[in-house]
């Protein structure tokens, strides 16, 4: 099997808990082996928390640790990449509500908007960037969007629907974009 970006930071815990194989890892923290694949990549936001839980137990480590690249405090890119796949669906969510609610200040999540204020510091932190704004009007570019439609072209104007976020040339998910706003919004 190919060396996945996580493997050798795994495997020097697993031999630390006495585990000899991915088999072992596997069943020992109940994942399927398509879960054991994602862990190897680095996607921990595609994890339910309590398969996360499980496999942190299996490592006989904390959960946070786990998160934290075995060291609560994150510091690689991996880490980070790990971490940000966790956060992922607020983190693409986030913005389009804090533009709806600037918007439409009467609308009931204004006062939400003030409880992510850290994540733009920690996205700063972490040298990710959003991919656009909020409901942004600009040309479909395929390398940065992911359409709503199968016919939109590069070109094609488009609305941002939710940002998304690259660090430097990688991208880490691309802007959902649309041919249309949302109902009621201009």
């Amino acid at each position: 099997m190919a060396e996945r970006p996580l493997d050798s930071w795994l495997r020097e815990r697993m031999q630390a808990v006495g585990l000899s194989s991915w088999q072992a890892l596997q069943a020992r923290a109940g994942l399927s082996r398509r879960a054991l694949d994602q862990v190897r990549q680095g996607q921990w936001g595609s994890l339910r928390l309590e398969q996360l839980q499980k496999l942190a137990a299996a490592l006989e480590w904390e959960l946070g640790s786990l998160l934290g690249g075995g060291d609560p405090s994150p510091r690689g890119s991996n880490t980070a990449e790990a971490i940000f796949s966790l956060l992922q669906p607020l983190l693409t969510s986030y913005p389009t509500v804090r533009e709806i609610a600037r918007r439409k200040p009467d609308w009931p999540a204004q006062n939400v908007t003030a409880l992510f204020r850290s994540l733009d510091a920690l996205l700063q932190q972490w040298g990710y960037e959003a991919i656009g704004s909020p409901l942004e009007s600009v040309p479909f570019d395929p390398q940065l969007h992911q359409p709503d439609q199968p016919d939109i072209r590069p070109g094609d104007p488009v609305y941002i629907r939710f940002v998304g976020y690259r660090r430097k040339d990688y991208i880490l998910c691309p802007a959902k974009v649309s041919r249309s706003l949302p109902g009621g919004l201009s």
